[in-house]
């Protein structure tokens, strides 16, 4: 995975953690999930997996999954964790992704005590903070669905 710079030119945007999605060019773009399935029984991960947690098989395929899901459970946090880039309040969430497995992450672009199980939310890439270097730190979140 590479870094990219941003859509206004300032900024190098950077994973949080390498390897968990495909970096976009730009913020709050679609998150592209990287995980796994196993070409033995079909069952999907993320993140990756060296074997299979449902038949044992290391058999494993890459697989970039889809980004809309549904959330399956949440909780909002009112308390701020030392050291933690997150400010209370937000939401964790659980999202059942279309395509694959099921993911946790934090809720964006959204009041946190307006999120209901069985909303239907988007992964996106969003800002969580700036590093010492000036880059943008980046995760995917889930920001709720574009009605149509």
């Amino acid at each position: 995975m590479t870094n990219t710079t941003s859509a206004t030119g300032t900024a190098t945007l950077k994973p949080l953690r390498p390897g968990m999605f495909v970096l976009p060019d730009r913020l709050d773009a679609p998150a592209r999930l990287l995980g796994g399935r196993c070409r033995a029984c079909g069952e999907t991960f993320f993140p990756k997996r060296a074997y299979c947690a449902g038949c044992t098989s290391g058999d494993q395929e890459d697989v970039e999954f889809g980004a809309e899901g549904v959330i399956e459970t949440f909780t909002v946090v009112y308390q701020q964790l030392p050291g933690s880039a997150m400010v209370p309040p937000y939401a964790i969430v659980r999202v059942k992704l279309d395509d694959g497995p099921s993911v946790q992450t934090v809720a964006a672009n959204c009041d946190p005590t307006s999120i209901r199980i069985g909303d239907r939310v988007q992964l996106i890439v969003h800002k969580v903070m700036d590093d010492a270097a000036g880059n943008t730190i980046v995760s995917f979140m889930a920001q709720p669905a574009k009605r149509a």
